[in-house]
């Protein structure tokens, strides 16, 4: 129950700082010969609808590297710090999905189905190239919240099923705090970016061997 109540919350309190940001730059420029906060801590602020594919993987060097597909969507909100330097933070939900084959020592299929927020931290270097058209790179650290990893393991030489377990609850970590970098472009309003996330840390709570997660995304993104 926890676990459904994180997404909303969060989206909530974005929602609810541009909300109050709005309000209290309205009533700011009401007044004469008093500075708005856009001048004080940002020239510009722009929310954008982001939705993409991603390629998750979870690897170790003692257990063989599990690949998922997945999509992502989420709110982000970009403050331009300077003519070309922009911060860029959100909220973005992922559904990841694998299906793997293990062959040695017994034929066994691994079904996954993950469930993810994402909060990147992306500092961005734009170069226009017209008053319409700019390319982009990114950096930045992003913290990984995982929802839940449902597993369920199948022989492929007969018909008995196991139940779906939460790996969250078992044997990984729900944190992680990943490395994003990337790149793109933007037309008007709309963004086409990718990039590739690297997780700094172990996320298996068990003694067998450390577990990583990497992977590679796009996403297209436009301005609300």
């Amino acid at each position: 129950m926890k676990h459904k109540l994180i997404i909303p919350l969060i989206i909530l309190l974005l929602t609810t700082f541009n909300a109050l940001n709005a309000q209290t730059k309205k009533e700011f420029q009401k007044k004469k010969n008093v500075v708005s906060l856009d001048s004080v801590f940002f020239k510009k602020l722009t929310n954008r609808l982001e939705i993409g594919y991603n390629n998750p993987a979870q690897w170790g060097l003692s257990t063989s590297t599990t690949y998922f597909n997945g999509v992502k969507i989420g709110l982000t909100t970009d403050f331009q710090l300077s003519k070309n330097m922009s911060l860029l933070t959100g909220v973005l939900y992922n559904l990841a999905y694998s299906d793997k084959l293990q062959m040695n020592p017994s034929s066994i299929n691994y079904l996954t189905y993950g469930h993810f927020i994402n909060i990147p931290v992306q500092f961005f270097y734009n170069l226009p190239v017209s008053n319409n058209f700019k390319f982009f790179g990114f950096a930045g650290p992003a913290l990984n919240i995982g929802l839940s990893q449902f597993q369920g393991t199948m022989s492929t030489v007969s018909t008995i099923k196991t139940t779906y377990t939460d790996l969250y609850k078992s044997n990984l970590n729900q944190l992680d705090l990943q490395i994003s970098v990337g790149g793109g472009l933007q037309w008007n309003k709309y963004q086409l970016k990718a990039g590739y996330d690297y997780g700094l840390l172990n996320i298996n709570r068990l003694s067998t061997g450390n577990i990583y997660q990497k992977g590679w995304y796009i996403s297209l993104a436009v301005t609300l």
